[in-house]
């Protein structure tokens, strides 16, 4: 499991007369517009393929498959009159280029367990919107809160993404592999309810 990230702020002059310490409005918006032909963003009702695992694999890797994941996000004002709103959107990707497969790991059971690597990403990066609507954003602390988020929530889901490769092995331990299954589908379920 390899895990990309990207954080992009983009701060934009405000010539309104908002408070630095007053709470400003945020919108935040989840795209599911790939950035490139690379890109895979996540949705619900599309699974990964095969072919989707384009990158070279490392030969001498004792992994049979990577899953390159993560979730960025960019932020900016948008003014209206005097009011400004703070835009941030948040995506959750799959890099094609990065993510690779040794021969004998092209399989389904191989592909649900990096499945799943991707949909843990998707839930962290729910995780991370929640975050954000939670939060209470000012002119001043706007970018420090921000990043202070993204770092968090990265470091939650890379330790969460050890604790599914640690407790099923990689997905050797079949038992474990079908009760994580069960729990990332669950949760899916739940989100995807909402």
């Amino acid at each position: 499991m390899k895990i990309f990230s990207s954080l992009i702020i983009i701060y934009f002059s405000l010539t309104t007369s908002v408070s630095v310490a007053q709470k400003i409005d945020t919108d935040i918006l989840y795209s599911t517009v790939s950035a490139d032909n690379n890109t895979i963003c996540y949705s619900p009702n599309a699974k990964l393929a095969i072919g989707d695992f384009k990158g070279m694999p490392v030969e001498n890797s004792a992994a049979i498959a990577i899953t390159s994941s993560g979730f960025s996000f960019k932020a900016g004002f948008k003014n209206s009159g005097s009011k400004a709103t703070l835009i941030i959107t948040v995506s959750c990707n799959f890099d094609r280029n990065l993510s690779w497969m040794k021969e004998r790991g092209k399989n389904e059971y191989v592909l649900g367990h990096e499945q799943h690597h991707f949909d843990i990403t998707y839930l962290s990066t729910l995780a991370f919107v929640k975050k954000l609507k939670e939060a209470n954003f000012t002119i001043s602390n706007y970018q420090d809160k921000l990043k202070a988020i993204y770092t968090v929530t990265m470091q939650e889901m890379e330790t969460l993404q050890h604790q599914y490769d640690g407790e099923t092995h990689h997905g050797q331990l079949k038992e474990e592999q079908l009760s994580w299954n069960r729990k990332i589908e669950e949760r899916l379920v739940e989100v995807t309810a909402r």
